[in-house]
C-alpha cells in the first residue's frame, strides 16, 4: 500500500514546512493548451498560525508518494486566500504562474518571409520567455504576417488555430505543440497512460459517442486578388459524417487555408467520442498524453484519445486522478 505525499513551497519560505503540516488537501488541474493551470490547497489552521500567503506569491507543488517518490507540477501565483475562523482553516487557490500582463497589451508590427517557429520564438523571447515550438506546426513560411492591434497572446493564439496546434505557458517556458499528437514540441512521444481495470475507481468510466457532430469534411476559403474571387479547399474529416464545415474566415493563400482545415477537421472528429475515468493517482498523468483503455470492453480498448485534463486530488485518504480525454484524429 503506498502512501500519498505532497510537497508544497510558499516563496521557498520556512512557512511552507507549517503549510505542508497542515495540509488537508490538494487538487491540481492541468489542463491542455493556454488555460491556465490550477491549484486549491485545503489547510487546518490554528496556533501557532501559519502565514497568509499574499495575492502575487509563489506556490511550487509536488505530488506522488513516500514510496516512489513526487513529481514537479510546476509554479502557480496565489489568488484570493480564505481564512475560516472558530474551527480555524484556510484555502489557498492558485494559477499557473506565467500568463503575464505584457502578453496582454495590444501592439502592431508585421514580418517578412517568415515562419510560424520564428514569430512564436521572437513573440517569447520578447515577453521574457524561452520556447520549444513543434517543427510539423512551425514550419508554414509566411511571405508576409501581420499583427495589427493585436495582443502577443491573441497572435499566438490565431497562429495555434490555424495550425493545428495547442500553446501553454509553464515555467518560463512558451510551449506551441501539435494538436492530439500525443508528443512534445521536441517530437518525443509523451508518456502513455493506460487504464487496466486495476487502475479504475469502480463506477467511474464514461464514455459519450457524438454521432451528430460527425462532419465529412471541412472547407476553407482563399481570397485571389488576382482573379478577385474566393477560391475554395477542403480536408476530410470523418468518412461516416454526411453534411460538411465551412470556415467563415478566408485565408491569405492555399497552404495556409488547407492547414486550417486540416486543424478543423481534426477538431471536429476529436469531439465526435469523449470519454471520462478516475484512476488511481499517478503523478505521470499530463494533459496532452495519448491515453487508451486495456481489457476494460470490446471497442473501447481499441480507441486511442488524448488527455485533455488531468486533475491530481491528493489527501490523507488517498490519491486518484481524473482524467477527461478525447478522441485521437
Amino acid at each position: 500500500m503506498k502512501t500519498p505525499r505532497a510537497e508544497i513551497s510558499v516563496n521557498g519560505k520556512s512557512v511552507a514546512s507549517i503549510f505542508n503540516e497542515r495540509l488537508i488537501s490538494v487538487t491540481i488541474v492541468d489542463k491542455e493548451g493556454v488555460t491556465s493551470d490550477t491549484i486549491s490547497c485545503e489547510l487546518n489552521d490554528g496556533w501557532p498560525f501559519a502565514a497568509i500567503p499574499q495575492k502575487g506569491d509563489t506556490i511550487s507543488a509536488k505530488l506522488g508518494y513516500i514510496q516512489t517518490g513526487v513529481a514537479y507540477f510546476g509554479q502557480f501565483t496565489a489568488e484570493d486566500p480564505e481564512v475560516r475562523c472558530l474551527p480555524y482553516g484556510m484555502t489557498v487557490n492558485g494559477k499557473g504562474a506565467n500568463m503575464r500582463d505584457d502578453l496582454k497589451s495590444q501592439r502592431s508590427r508585421h514580418w517578412d518571409n517568415v515562419t510560424v517557429k520564428e514569430v512564436v520564438e521572437e513573440i517569447a523571447a520578447g515577453n521574457g520567455l524561452s520556447a520549444a515550438v513543434d517543427n510539423e506546426v512551425g514550419s508554414h513560411l509566411y511571405e508576409w504576417f501581420g499583427q495589427e492591434d493585436e495582443s502577443d497572446l491573441h497572435v499566438v493564439e490565431r497562429l495555434a488555430r490555424r495550425h493545428g496546434a495547442l500553446f501553454s505557458i509553464k515555467d518560463d517556458r512558451l510551449i506551441f505543440a501539435a494538436k492530439g499528437s500525443g508528443r512534445a514540441p521536441s517530437g518525443k512521444p509523451l508518456f502513455q497512460v493506460i487504464a487496466a481495470p486495476s487502475d479504475i475507481v469502480e463506477g467511474s468510466c464514461r464514455t459519450t459517442f457524438a454521432h451528430r457532430q460527425k462532419f465529412k469534411r471541412v472547407k476553407a476559403r482563399v481570397q485571389d486578388r488576382r482573379r478577385a474571387e474566393l477560391i475554395e479547399v477542403e480536408e476530410e474529416s470523418d468518412e461516416e459524417g454526411t453534411a460538411d464545415f465551412t470556415i467563415a474566415d478566408p485565408f491569405a493563400d492555399e497552404a495556409e487555408a488547407r492547414s486550417a482545415a486540416k486543424s478543423k477537421a481534426g477538431d471536429l472528429k476529436r469531439e465526435t467520442i469523449k470519454t471520462s475515468v478516475t484512476m488511481f493517482g499517478n503523478p505521470a498523468i499530463r494533459a496532452g498524453s495519448p491515453f487508451r483503455y486495456a481489457g476494460v470492453r470490446p471497442e473501447l480498448d481499441e480507441l486511442e484519445f488524448i488527455i485533455e485534463s488531468a486533475t491530481h486530488r491528493l489527501s490523507k485518504v488517498g490519491y486518484t486522478t481524473d482524467i477527461e480525454a478525447k478522441l485521437k484524429a
